[in-house]
C-alpha cells in the first residue's frame, strides 16, 4: 500500500479502545503504536518513561512533578515539560504517519494528525457502569474505587487533551467513527473498523 492510513483510537477510561486497537492492528498487520509513543518521547527528553503515563497525570491535566519517584526531571515546571510531552509526541506522530500505515492509541493524535487525507479517527465510549466493571475485572482496580478511578482518569485527559488542542475531549463531531463497547464487542468493533480501514483503502487508490 503507497498510500498510508493512519487509524486514530480516542477513548474513555474502561472503554476497551487500547484493546480494539491493538486487535485491530494485528488484524490488518499493520504497526500499532500506545505507549511506544510515550517512551520514544521520555527517551529524547531523557527521562524515564513512567513520568507519560496516565497515571502520573494531576487535576489539571500536567504530568506530575510531585510525586515521590525520580523522575530524572530537573529545573522544569509541569506545564512546560508537558508542553515538551507534547510538542515532542506530535513530531513523532507525524513523522510515523509518512513512513508506515498504523494504529495510534490516545496521545492526541486524532487532532495532531487531522490533516492526514488517510486519517480515520475513532472514539470509544461506553456507559459509566459497564466501564467501571471492566476496570475492576480487567485491571484490577478494587471496587471501592473504581468509579473514581474512571471518573479521574477521564477528567485529567479530557484537561489535557483540551489545554493543548482547544477542542472538546470527546466532540463526537470530530470522530469519523463512534464506537459505543456498551453495545458491541471488541471483536465486533475491530470487524467493524476492518471495514472503514478497506473502504479508506479503496477511496485512496
Amino acid at each position: 500500500m503507497d498510500k498510508k492510513i493512519v487509524v486514530t483510537i480516542s477513548r474513555e477510561y474502561g472503554s476497551y479502545g487500547r484493546e480494539i486497537g491493538r486487535r485491530l492492528a494485528q488484524r490488518l498487520h499493520i504497526a500499532y503504536y500506545d505507549k511506544e509513543i510515550l517512551e520514544q518521547t521520555a527517551e529524547q527528553l531523557g527521562v524515564s518513561k513512567m513520568f507519560f503515563t496516565d497515571e502520573n497525570l494531576n487535576d489539571a491535566g500536567q504530568f506530575s512533578l510531585s510525586g515521590r519517584m525520580n523522575y530524572g526531571v530537573k529545573y522544569l515546571t509541569e506545564l512546560s515539560l508537558s508542553t515538551k510531552a507534547y510538542d515532542t509526541a506530535r513530531t513523532i506522530m507525524e513523522e510515523l504517519a509518512k513512513n508506515e500505515s498504523m494504529v495510534l492509541v490516545g496521545r492526541c493524535a486524532n487532532y495532531i494528525l487531522r490533516h492526514e487525507p488517510g486519517i480515520i479517527s475513532v472514539y470509544c465510549y461506553g456507559d459509566l457502569e459497564d466501564r467501571v466493571r471492566r476496570v475492576i475485572e480487567e485491571y484490577h482496580v478494587p471496587a471501592g474505587r473504581a468509579r473514581k478511578e474512571v471518573l479521574d482518569t477521564d477528567r485529567k485527559r479530557a484537561r489535557f487533551y483540551e489545554y493543548f488542542t482547544h477542542r472538546k475531549w470527546g466532540d463526537l463531531a470530530d470522530f469519523d467513527v463512534l464506537i459505543n463497547t456498551s453495545k458491541k464487542t471488541p471483536e465486533e468493533a475491530v470487524d467493524l473498523l476492518v471495514g472503514v480501514f478497506e473502504e479508506k483503502a479503496k477511496a485512496q487508490g
